[in-house]
Protein backbone atom coordinates (compact mmCIF):
# COMPACT_ATOMS: atom_id res chain seq x y z
CA UNK A 1 0.00 0.00 0.00
CA UNK A 2 1.64 3.55 -1.11
CA UNK A 3 1.72 6.06 1.80
CA UNK A 4 0.55 9.17 1.10
CA UNK A 5 3.83 11.11 -0.50
CA UNK A 6 3.66 7.94 -3.06
CA UNK A 7 -0.04 8.08 -3.30
CA UNK A 8 0.24 12.25 -4.35
CA UNK A 9 2.86 11.44 -6.61
CA UNK A 10 1.08 8.63 -8.36
CA UNK A 11 -2.16 10.52 -8.97
CA UNK A 12 -0.24 13.56 -10.54
CA UNK A 13 0.85 10.87 -13.00
CA UNK A 14 -1.82 9.48 -13.90
CA UNK A 15 -4.89 11.64 -13.90
CA UNK A 16 -4.32 12.72 -17.36
CA UNK A 17 -5.12 8.61 -18.58
CA UNK A 18 -8.84 9.62 -16.86
CA UNK A 19 -9.81 13.13 -18.51
CA UNK A 20 -10.74 13.77 -22.00
CA UNK A 21 -8.54 15.05 -24.73
CA UNK A 22 -8.59 19.09 -23.83
CA UNK A 23 -6.66 18.14 -20.66
CA UNK A 24 -3.78 16.53 -22.42
CA UNK A 25 -1.38 19.31 -22.10
CA UNK A 26 -2.62 20.53 -18.86
CA UNK A 27 -0.28 21.06 -16.15
CA UNK A 28 -0.72 19.21 -13.38
CA UNK A 29 0.94 19.81 -9.88
CA UNK A 30 0.52 19.14 -5.86
CA UNK A 31 -0.15 22.47 -3.89
CA UNK A 32 0.03 23.18 -0.11
CA UNK A 33 -2.88 25.26 1.15
CA UNK A 34 -3.80 26.52 4.49
CA UNK A 35 -7.02 26.59 5.15
CA UNK A 36 -9.29 27.50 7.69
CA UNK A 37 -7.72 26.28 11.39
CA UNK A 38 -4.00 26.75 9.69
CA UNK A 39 -4.78 22.80 8.76
CA UNK A 40 -2.30 22.45 5.75
CA UNK A 41 -4.22 20.44 2.78
CA UNK A 42 -2.45 19.29 -0.53
CA UNK A 43 -4.61 19.65 -3.31
CA UNK A 44 -3.98 18.49 -6.86
CA UNK A 45 -4.17 21.58 -9.43
CA UNK A 46 -5.40 20.53 -13.16
CA UNK A 47 -4.94 23.79 -14.74
CA UNK A 48 -5.48 23.92 -18.96
CA UNK A 49 -3.37 25.92 -21.01
CA UNK A 50 -6.04 28.53 -21.70
CA UNK A 51 -7.17 29.12 -18.59
CA UNK A 52 -6.11 31.06 -15.33
CA UNK A 53 -7.92 29.47 -12.98
CA UNK A 54 -8.64 25.78 -11.73
CA UNK A 55 -10.55 24.08 -8.71
CA UNK A 56 -8.21 22.96 -5.98
CA UNK A 57 -9.06 19.39 -5.80
CA UNK A 58 -7.88 18.21 -1.88
CA UNK A 59 -6.68 14.32 -2.09
CA UNK A 60 -6.71 13.84 1.72
CA UNK A 61 -10.37 12.39 1.62
CA UNK A 62 -9.58 10.53 -1.51
CA UNK A 63 -6.69 8.94 0.68
CA UNK A 64 -8.59 7.83 2.99
CA UNK A 65 -10.49 5.98 0.31
CA UNK A 66 -7.85 4.18 -0.82
CA UNK A 67 -6.59 3.33 2.65
CA UNK A 68 -10.12 1.90 3.22
CA UNK A 69 -9.83 -0.66 0.22
CA UNK A 70 -10.94 1.58 -2.82
CA UNK A 71 -9.18 0.95 -5.75
CA UNK A 72 -6.65 3.59 -6.89
CA UNK A 73 -8.02 3.34 -10.94
CA UNK A 74 -11.48 3.82 -9.29
CA UNK A 75 -10.46 6.94 -7.12
CA UNK A 76 -9.02 8.57 -10.08
CA UNK A 77 -11.97 8.05 -11.77
CA UNK A 78 -13.56 10.07 -9.32
CA UNK A 79 -10.97 12.90 -9.27
CA UNK A 80 -11.44 13.37 -12.84
CA UNK A 81 -15.19 13.52 -12.39
CA UNK A 82 -14.96 16.26 -9.72
CA UNK A 83 -12.48 18.39 -11.93
CA UNK A 84 -15.12 17.89 -14.91
CA UNK A 85 -17.54 18.85 -13.05
CA UNK A 86 -15.80 22.51 -11.94
CA UNK A 87 -14.19 23.23 -15.32
CA UNK A 88 -13.78 27.11 -15.78
CA UNK A 89 -13.97 27.56 -19.67
CA UNK A 90 -12.91 31.61 -19.65
CA UNK A 91 -10.56 33.42 -17.36
CA UNK A 92 -11.31 35.55 -14.49
CA UNK A 93 -10.08 38.96 -14.74
CA UNK A 94 -7.71 39.30 -12.46
CA UNK A 95 -7.33 43.15 -12.70
CA UNK A 96 -10.41 43.26 -11.13
CA UNK A 97 -8.49 42.58 -7.55
CA UNK A 98 -7.18 45.98 -7.52
CA UNK A 99 -9.97 48.04 -8.26
CA UNK A 100 -12.37 48.47 -5.02
CA UNK A 101 -15.51 49.77 -7.13
CA UNK A 102 -15.43 46.41 -9.42
CA UNK A 103 -15.38 44.17 -6.44
CA UNK A 104 -16.90 46.52 -3.86
CA UNK A 105 -20.81 44.56 -4.09
CA UNK A 106 -19.22 41.20 -4.15
CA UNK A 107 -17.02 41.63 -0.79
CA UNK A 108 -18.40 38.93 2.14
CA UNK A 109 -16.95 38.56 5.51
CA UNK A 110 -16.17 35.07 6.70
CA UNK A 111 -15.93 34.19 10.50
CA UNK A 112 -13.47 31.58 11.52
CA UNK A 113 -11.29 31.09 14.99
CA UNK A 114 -8.67 33.51 15.69
CA UNK A 115 -6.59 31.14 18.22
CA UNK A 116 -6.66 28.78 15.35
CA UNK A 117 -5.70 30.87 12.53
CA UNK A 118 -2.61 32.61 13.71
CA UNK A 119 -0.30 32.05 10.23
CA UNK A 120 -3.64 31.92 8.29
CA UNK A 121 -4.73 35.23 9.28
CA UNK A 122 -1.23 36.75 9.25
CA UNK A 123 -1.28 38.51 6.16
CA UNK A 124 -5.19 39.33 6.08
CA UNK A 125 -7.00 41.82 7.51
CA UNK A 126 -9.50 40.84 10.32
CA UNK A 127 -11.56 42.23 13.03
CA UNK A 128 -11.22 40.26 16.56
CA UNK A 129 -14.83 39.27 17.81
CA UNK A 130 -13.99 37.56 21.13
CA UNK A 131 -11.95 34.34 20.07
CA UNK A 132 -13.35 34.68 16.25
CA UNK A 133 -12.05 36.50 13.74
CA UNK A 134 -13.78 38.24 10.78
CA UNK A 135 -12.24 37.63 7.54
CA UNK A 136 -13.29 39.17 4.13
CA UNK A 137 -13.36 37.57 0.60
CA UNK A 138 -14.66 38.26 -3.04
CA UNK A 139 -17.46 36.18 -4.37
CA UNK A 140 -16.81 35.21 -7.70
CA UNK A 141 -19.67 33.45 -8.59
CA UNK A 142 -20.70 30.21 -10.29
CA UNK A 143 -17.69 28.26 -12.12
CA UNK A 144 -18.89 25.22 -13.44
CA UNK A 145 -20.66 23.25 -10.61
CA UNK A 146 -19.64 25.13 -7.65
CA UNK A 147 -19.23 28.36 -6.18
CA UNK A 148 -15.29 30.44 -6.41
CA UNK A 149 -14.00 32.93 -4.13
CA UNK A 150 -10.77 34.43 -3.28
CA UNK A 151 -9.67 36.00 0.02
CA UNK A 152 -8.85 39.53 0.68
CA UNK A 153 -4.81 39.71 1.78
CA UNK A 154 -2.95 42.72 3.15
CA UNK A 155 -1.50 43.55 -0.61
CA UNK A 156 -5.08 44.17 -2.31
CA UNK A 157 -5.80 46.45 1.06
CA UNK A 158 -3.12 48.75 -0.57
CA UNK A 159 -4.88 48.90 -3.88
CA UNK A 160 -8.01 49.20 -1.98
CA UNK A 161 -6.81 52.35 0.37
CA UNK A 162 -9.48 51.33 2.90
CA UNK A 163 -8.95 50.92 6.65
CA UNK A 164 -9.95 47.41 8.35
CA UNK A 165 -13.09 49.17 9.92
CA UNK A 166 -14.49 50.02 6.39
CA UNK A 167 -13.50 46.75 4.62
CA UNK A 168 -15.46 45.20 7.89
CA UNK A 169 -18.56 47.64 7.01
CA UNK A 170 -18.64 46.86 3.32
CA UNK A 171 -19.06 43.51 3.90
CA UNK A 172 -21.63 44.06 6.63
CA UNK A 173 -23.66 45.81 4.08
CA UNK A 174 -23.76 43.04 1.48
CA UNK A 175 -24.04 40.58 4.47
CA UNK A 176 -27.47 41.79 5.11
CA UNK A 177 -28.85 41.41 1.55
CA UNK A 178 -28.07 38.03 1.33
CA UNK A 179 -30.18 34.64 1.99
CA UNK A 180 -30.01 34.59 5.94
CA UNK A 181 -31.80 30.75 7.39
CA UNK A 182 -33.45 31.03 10.54
CA UNK A 183 -35.12 27.90 10.87
CA UNK A 184 -36.23 25.08 13.41
CA UNK A 185 -33.90 22.15 13.80
CA UNK A 186 -36.74 19.89 13.10
CA UNK A 187 -37.19 21.43 9.16
CA UNK A 188 -33.73 21.22 8.70
CA UNK A 189 -33.45 17.68 8.98
CA UNK A 190 -36.54 17.00 7.39
CA UNK A 191 -34.68 18.84 4.35
CA UNK A 192 -32.16 16.52 4.96
CA UNK A 193 -33.63 13.31 5.22
CA UNK A 194 -36.11 13.76 2.66
CA UNK A 195 -34.56 15.96 -0.14
CA UNK A 196 -37.69 14.88 -2.91
CA UNK A 197 -40.12 15.67 0.27
CA UNK A 198 -41.48 14.39 3.10
CA UNK A 199 -43.83 11.51 3.37
CA UNK A 200 -45.66 10.30 6.31
CA UNK A 201 -45.62 6.50 6.31
CA UNK A 202 -41.97 6.70 5.48
CA UNK A 203 -39.82 4.75 8.62
CA UNK A 204 -37.54 7.46 8.67
CA UNK A 205 -40.39 9.60 10.00
CA UNK A 206 -39.13 7.92 13.30
CA UNK A 207 -35.83 9.09 13.45
CA UNK A 208 -37.45 13.34 13.53
CA UNK A 209 -37.60 14.74 16.52
CA UNK A 210 -41.56 15.31 17.82
CA UNK A 211 -43.05 18.63 16.93
CA UNK A 212 -42.85 21.18 19.02
CA UNK A 213 -45.05 24.11 20.05
CA UNK A 214 -42.16 26.40 21.18
CA UNK A 215 -38.91 24.64 19.60
CA UNK A 216 -35.74 24.14 21.87
CA UNK A 217 -33.41 24.21 19.05
CA UNK A 218 -32.85 26.30 16.00
CA UNK A 219 -29.83 26.60 13.02
CA UNK A 220 -29.35 29.83 12.00
CA UNK A 221 -26.78 29.68 8.40
CA UNK A 222 -26.32 32.16 5.21
CA UNK A 223 -25.13 31.93 1.66
CA UNK A 224 -27.11 28.14 1.17
CA UNK A 225 -24.48 26.83 4.17
CA UNK A 226 -21.61 27.76 3.02
CA UNK A 227 -19.23 29.80 5.26
CA UNK A 228 -22.81 30.73 6.88
CA UNK A 229 -21.33 30.91 10.75
CA UNK A 230 -21.40 34.92 9.53
CA UNK A 231 -25.18 35.11 9.66
CA UNK A 232 -23.86 35.80 13.65
CA UNK A 233 -22.93 38.95 12.04
CA UNK A 234 -26.14 40.19 10.94
CA UNK A 235 -27.57 42.92 13.66
CA UNK A 236 -31.29 42.84 12.13
CA UNK A 237 -31.37 39.39 12.07
CA UNK A 238 -29.99 38.84 15.37
CA UNK A 239 -32.18 41.07 17.01
CA UNK A 240 -34.76 39.58 15.14
CA UNK A 241 -34.41 36.23 16.59
CA UNK A 242 -33.59 37.89 20.25
CA UNK A 243 -37.54 39.15 20.00
CA UNK A 244 -38.56 35.76 18.94
CA UNK A 245 -37.29 34.02 21.49
CA UNK A 246 -37.78 36.70 24.60
CA UNK A 247 -34.44 38.07 24.90
CA UNK A 248 -30.97 36.59 25.07
CA UNK A 249 -30.40 33.23 23.41
CA UNK A 250 -27.59 30.24 23.29
CA UNK A 251 -25.47 30.12 20.44
CA UNK A 252 -23.88 26.39 19.76
CA UNK A 253 -20.74 26.96 17.08
CA UNK A 254 -21.53 23.84 15.09
CA UNK A 255 -19.24 24.68 12.02
CA UNK A 256 -18.22 27.55 10.36
CA UNK A 257 -20.88 26.74 7.79
CA UNK A 258 -23.85 26.94 10.41
CA UNK A 259 -24.55 27.54 14.33
CA UNK A 260 -27.36 25.96 16.20
CA UNK A 261 -29.68 28.53 18.58
CA UNK A 262 -31.38 27.91 21.94
CA UNK A 263 -33.55 29.64 24.42
CA UNK A 264 -32.04 31.13 27.44
CA UNK A 265 -33.53 29.30 29.99
CA UNK A 266 -33.35 28.40 34.00
CA UNK A 267 -31.96 24.52 32.80
CA UNK A 268 -28.75 26.47 30.73
CA UNK A 269 -25.43 24.56 31.78
CA UNK A 270 -22.46 25.88 30.28
CA UNK A 271 -20.26 23.20 31.05
CA UNK A 272 -22.49 20.28 29.41
CA UNK A 273 -22.78 22.19 26.55
CA UNK A 274 -19.46 23.35 25.86
CA UNK A 275 -18.45 19.28 26.74
CA UNK A 276 -21.50 18.49 23.97
CA UNK A 277 -19.77 20.89 21.30
CA UNK A 278 -16.04 19.69 22.24
CA UNK A 279 -17.21 15.81 21.38
CA UNK A 280 -19.70 16.97 18.39
CA UNK A 281 -16.36 18.56 16.91
CA UNK A 282 -13.98 16.13 17.69
CA UNK A 283 -16.30 13.31 16.30
CA UNK A 284 -17.92 14.79 13.02
CA UNK A 285 -16.75 18.28 12.21
CA UNK A 286 -13.30 18.24 9.99
CA UNK A 287 -10.99 19.99 11.36
CA UNK A 288 -11.02 22.57 8.66
CA UNK A 289 -14.84 23.30 9.43
CA UNK A 290 -14.34 23.88 12.91
CA UNK A 291 -15.46 27.17 14.67
CA UNK A 292 -14.66 27.07 18.34
CA UNK A 293 -15.31 24.95 21.43
CA UNK A 294 -16.78 27.92 23.32
CA UNK A 295 -20.43 28.21 23.98
CA UNK A 296 -21.75 32.42 23.09
CA UNK A 297 -24.75 34.26 24.79
CA UNK A 298 -26.06 36.81 22.25
CA UNK A 299 -26.53 39.45 25.03
CA UNK A 300 -29.98 41.33 23.79
CA UNK A 301 -28.82 44.26 25.74
CA UNK A 302 -25.63 45.31 24.47
CA UNK A 303 -26.51 43.93 21.17
CA UNK A 304 -23.59 41.68 20.91
CA UNK A 305 -22.49 38.35 21.10
CA UNK A 306 -20.25 37.36 24.16
CA UNK A 307 -18.67 34.61 25.33
CA UNK A 308 -21.02 32.69 27.82
CA UNK A 309 -18.32 33.09 30.82
CA UNK A 310 -18.33 37.27 29.94
CA UNK A 311 -21.83 37.23 30.02
CA UNK A 312 -22.08 35.39 33.43
CA UNK A 313 -20.08 38.03 34.71
CA UNK A 314 -22.20 40.83 33.23
CA UNK A 315 -25.58 39.34 34.45
CA UNK A 316 -24.18 39.26 38.14
CA UNK A 317 -22.44 42.77 37.70
CA UNK A 318 -26.36 44.13 36.60
CA UNK A 319 -27.59 42.11 39.62
CA UNK A 320 -25.46 43.61 41.94
CA UNK A 321 -25.65 47.07 39.84
CA UNK A 322 -29.89 46.58 40.81
CA UNK A 323 -29.35 45.87 44.30
CA UNK A 324 -26.64 48.79 44.87
CA UNK A 325 -29.74 51.08 43.14
CA UNK A 326 -32.36 49.62 45.27
CA UNK A 327 -30.44 50.44 48.20
CA UNK A 328 -29.25 53.69 47.38
CA UNK A 329 -32.88 54.22 46.65
CA UNK A 330 -33.89 53.51 50.41
CA UNK A 331 -30.90 55.88 51.48
CA UNK A 332 -32.34 58.51 49.38
CA UNK A 333 -36.00 57.88 50.50
CA UNK A 334 -35.04 57.83 54.21
CA UNK A 335 -34.20 61.56 54.92
CA UNK A 336 -37.22 62.59 53.27
CA UNK A 337 -38.96 59.96 55.69
CA UNK A 338 -36.98 61.29 58.56
CA UNK A 339 -38.05 65.20 57.94
CA UNK A 340 -41.57 64.03 57.94
CA UNK A 341 -41.63 62.06 60.94
CA UNK A 342 -39.59 64.98 63.05
CA UNK A 343 -42.11 67.00 61.40
CA UNK A 344 -44.79 65.57 63.01
CA UNK A 345 -43.35 65.19 65.91
CA UNK A 346 -42.66 69.59 66.14
CA UNK A 347 -46.59 69.69 65.63
CA UNK A 348 -47.25 67.42 68.50
CA UNK A 349 -44.33 69.19 70.70
CA UNK A 350 -45.95 72.66 69.87
CA UNK A 351 -49.72 71.22 70.23
CA UNK A 352 -48.41 69.95 73.52
CA UNK A 353 -46.44 73.27 74.36
CA UNK A 354 -49.64 75.43 73.39
CA UNK A 355 -51.96 72.69 75.94
CA UNK A 356 -49.74 73.57 78.82
CA UNK A 357 -49.92 77.42 78.07
CA UNK A 358 -53.75 77.16 78.22
CA UNK A 359 -53.94 75.30 81.70
CA UNK A 360 -51.25 77.92 83.11
CA UNK A 361 -53.74 80.72 82.10
CA UNK A 362 -56.41 79.12 84.29
CA UNK A 363 -54.33 78.25 87.36
CA UNK A 364 -54.36 81.31 90.43
CA UNK A 365 -51.38 83.67 90.56
CA UNK A 366 -51.17 82.82 93.56
CA UNK A 367 -50.62 79.10 93.52
CA UNK A 368 -48.06 79.78 90.90
CA UNK A 369 -46.63 81.85 93.02
CA UNK A 370 -46.55 79.35 96.00
CA UNK A 371 -45.35 76.91 93.12
CA UNK A 372 -42.36 78.64 92.26
CA UNK A 373 -41.65 79.81 95.85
Amino acid sequence: MMNFEEFKGKAVESIRDFLPESFASADVTIQNVVKNNDTVLSGLLIRKDDVNIAPTIYLEDFYKDYTDGKGFGDIMKDIARMRMAHDVTKDVDTSMFQDLEKVKGKIFPKLINAEMNKEYLSDKPHTIKEDLAVVYAIDLGERGDGRISTMINNQMMEYYNLSTDELHDIALDNLSKMDIQFRTMRDVLIDMMFPDGMREDDPMMAMLPPEEEKPSMYVLTANNMLNGAMALLDQKTMDDISQKLGGDFIVLPSSIHESILLPLNEEYDKHTLESLVRDVNASTVAPEARLSDHVYIYDSVEKELVLADKMAERLQQREEARKDAKTTDRSEKKPERERVSMKKKLAEKKAEVAKNAECRDLIPAKKMEMALG
